[in-house]
């Protein structure tokens, strides 16, 4: 992962990886080194990357061969804790935190990703197409910490004009903001615009202390193609 990503993998494989042969989305089987994998040019934390998939007799392979390529192309180990903080600038939801079975895709700011027009009915389309059209009283939102000193975990209660709606559902820190960033969901009796939802003041509680945060309603779309 990262923006130096293709020129790794095409010192380590005499397969072609442009663009064209290998497009945003796509899979394809590569030579890695001494290793076969399946190559999938997507990231989970945006931007450019791959997931190699690979027997697990040839993870050390395929671990030792990036090293060996990367170095100077400034390639480090990561944490879960470092992917997660980078999905969550992105906006990406994850399984378990973001989505879930209580939450519908106009919440979860994923419409684009439902097509309402298709001839076939599906379980659940009659309950969007309402929610759409009266508006959603649950929105998923990315904050940021005014407070750089400021660190949430996850779990812990928005406060929007002073009064709890909801909760944060992941939380890491953000080098490129040098601050927490963090996703939640506010809950209303009320539908939640984005006028609404950005024109409410923000706290987040942190063992008791309220911080403030900014909030952010535009999240990113896990379909555009990194450049």
């Amino acid at each position: 992962m990262g923006p130096k990503s293709r020129e790794l993998l095409e010192r380590v494989s005499v397969n072609d990886l442009s663009r064209e042969s290998l497009p945003f989305s796509a899979t394809r089987e590569i030579d890695v080194g001494y290793a076969r994998a399946r190559a999938a040019r997507m990231s989970y934390i945006g931007g450019a990357g791959y997931e190699l998939c690979v027997p697990s007799d040839q993870c050390v392979t395929l671990y030792d061969a990036l090293h060996a390529a990367g170095a100077d192309l400034g390639l480090r180990d990561a944490g879960y804790y470092t992917i997660d903080a980078l999905r969550i600038e992105a906006g990406r939801r994850a399984w378990g935190a973001e989505l879930g079975p209580d939450e519908t895709p106009w919440e979860a700011g994923l419409g684009y990703a439902v097509a309402l027009d298709k001839r076939m009915e599906f379980i659940g389309k009659s309950a969007l197409v309402r929610q759409r059209s009266e508006g959603v009283r649950k929105r998923l939102l990315i904050f940021t910490l005014d407070n750089p000193a400021a660190f949430p975990w996850g779990g812990e209660p928005i406060v929007m004009n002073g009064s709890n709606v909801g909760e944060l559902t992941s939380a890491g820190y953000s080098r490129l903001h040098g601050r927490a960033v963090a996703m939640g969901y506010a809950r209303s009796d009320r539908v939640l615009t984005d006028d609404t939802l950005l024109a409410a003041h923000y706290q987040i509680d942190i063992a008791g202390e309220l911080f403030a945060a900014t909030p952010h309603v535009k999240l990113s779309s896990p379909l555009l193609a990194p450049v």
